[in-house]
């Protein structure tokens, strides 16, 4: 079941004209959701190792969050307490996203990945299934992350791919136009510059860059 909201039924709900929202969503005090937003809708068709029948699951848009216009959140997916997803970005199924959160327009969010809460996610990026960005990690615009080291896509043999996705440890920032490769961990605090190449862990607070990123020193303060 979906529930699309015309100009009169989106004021006497609260909401705004011409979004969508399918049964089994539950949206929170005060949440809003934009014109020509898509929440909760179920995920149907092939990915790597599965297959989505097109089955409902419960979504959750956590108190006083905002879905901006033209964004499409799939099923079983969970928004926190007043965070931000901009215009036109998507979520796939079972994301989780911490509160106080904010993602940028044009973001594509992969299934089953894992923000934590405030985070901070630049326009353009690309997040790849299943990785992690735990609290206040900050990405900035046109981020790229790999989770497949073999670019396997439905191979007559059967053989699936094992996908490593990258991981964002706590307050690790990343700037625009980065690349992160499949299995890759960025430590606590880190530092990676703008259009790296990061093809290896990154340590604990360190600052690298480059194309591969190599470290060069360290950063001088925690992120508050």
């Amino acid at each position: 079941m979906r529930i699309t909201l015309t100009a009169g039924t989106a004021r006497r709900a609260g909401r705004y004209p011409f979004a969508v929202i399918f049964g089994g969503t539950r949206l929170g005090n005060g949440a809003r959701v934009e014109e020509h937003a898509i929440v909760g809708r179920p995920e149907q068709g092939y990915a790597v190792g599965c297959v989505y029948p097109g089955a409902g699951a419960d979504t959750v848009i956590g108190d006083g969050a905002v879905i901006r216009a033209g964004a499409v959140i799939y099923a079983g997916t969970e928004i926190g307490e007043n965070t931000v997803v901009g215009h036109h970005t998507l979520l796939r199924s079972f994301v989780t996203v911490g509160s106080e959160t904010q993602l940028g327009h044009n973001l594509t969010i992969e299934r089953a990945t894992r923000i934590g809460r405030l985070v901070r996610c630049s326009p353009g990026s690309h997040i790849t299934s299943s990785c992690v960005l735990a609290d206040r990690v900050f990405l900035g615009a046109g981020v790229r992350t790999v989770n497949d080291k073999e670019m396997t896509w439905r191979d007559p043999g059967g053989h699936e791919p094992s996908l490593a996705p990258p991981v964002f440890s706590t307050g690790a920032r990343v700037g625009s136009g980065s690349v992160i490769l499949a299995g890759v961990s960025i430590g606590e605090y880190a530092l990676v510059g703008a259009g790296s190449v990061v093809t290896k862990d990154i340590p604990t607070r360190a600052v690298a860059f480059g194309v591969p990123a190599c470290v060069r020193g360290t950063t001088v303060r925690t992120v508050a």
